[in-house]
């Protein structure tokens, strides 16, 4: 299958810093594409590029076949953006901005007030058409985010960290849009910091670090890939940073952090599971609990490239 997003060598650099590092990749037709990494890893840099509002220093990048460099108004097109920051006007009601913005891309009235019905179906926002945008709930706006970058029917639509602010409620209803969406046949490329929201939505994530790919696959054979096992350790009275500083001279733990259930220990063997257990005892800390579960996405970031996340 051919590739709709696909990126050749691409290199970006201000100077002598390099932004991006000589990435390449390709993203399949109807999928959701995660792309994550921590601050300063190329994100924005990249998506700039793939919406047209930057240039590589050198390399090449395509949507559709189309070269964002020499085929900009053509990738325009078929594309939607959907920033962090609200795109719409506050001033005009939900339907007048879809009407503004079909309008925008010479679409016909007639046309554009059938998509904008189907659109605000699909999203839920139907019952808010005659409302004011800066009268919407923060969930409703950035679903009218999204409706003004669907309006002009775009075969990919890039989110750019499109939870950020919402509420866990706002934002599991953004995760049922972005399905729905993806399901009319929508290729989606999503930027996210948050590591729950990329494993549930997307069917492919790419790490990035530094302008470098760390690692690209699905989930599970990227966790697979990881090859650790990862423990959660709750004892009492708890008093787990004298612990984690003894845990340092055990040979192949790989990571250890305190959360609010206990100490969360990942490590590559069965082997230093005795001494962890002996360093506790040792401490004086009873062990009340032990869970054991799969390697998490900031496991497998912490794997690959050796930093924690942030």
């Amino acid at each position: 299958m051919e590739p709709v997003i696909e990126l050749r060598s691409i290199t970006k650099s201000y100077g002598n810093f390099k932004v991006l590092d000589n990435v390449t990749l390709a993203i399949e037709k109807g999928i959701i594409f995660g792309l994550l990494g921590p601050n300063g890893a190329g994100k924005s840099t990249l998506i700039k590029i793939l919406s047209c509002q930057s240039r590589p220093s050198s390399g090449h990048a395509f949507i559709s076949g189309l070269d964002v460099v020499s085929d900009k108004k053509d990738i325009l097109s078929i594309i939607g953006v959907v920033p962090q920051e609200n795109s719409f006007y506050d001033e005009l009601t939900v339907s007048e901005n879809l009407m503004f913005f079909g309008s925008l891309y010479r679409i016909p009235v007639i046309d554009i007030k059938k998509r904008s019905h189907k659109i605000l179906t699909l999203l839920k926002l139907d019952e808010k058409s005659n409302v004011r945008a800066n009268n919407l709930s923060g969930g409703m706006k950035t679903r009218l985010n999204i409706a003004c970058a669907l309006v002009h029917k775009p075969e990919v639509l890039i989110l750019d960290e499109p939870s950020v602010g919402l509420d866990p409620v706002s934002r599991k209803a953004l995760w049922e849009t972005i399905r729905v969406v993806n399901r009319e046949g929508t290729t989606i490329l999503l930027t996210t910091h948050y590591m729950e929201e990329a494993d549930l939505l997307c069917d492919r994530i790419l790490i990035m670090n530094r302008g470098k790919i760390v690692i690209e696959g699905k989930q599970d054979d990227l966790k697979k890939k990881v090859g650790e096992k990862v423990i959660l350790i709750t004892s009492s009275p708890g008093n787990y940073a004298a612990i984690q500083n003894n845990l340092g001279s055990i040979k192949n733990i790989s990571s250890c952090s305190v959360n609010e259930k206990g100490l969360k220990i990942t490590f590559t063997d069965e082997q230093p599971l005795q001494a962890i257990f002996e360093i506790f005892y040792s401490e004086g800390e009873t062990i009340k609990n032990i869970e054991s579960s799969t390697p998490s996405l900031e496991d497998v970031f912490i794997h690959a490239s050796g930093e924690e996340w942030h």
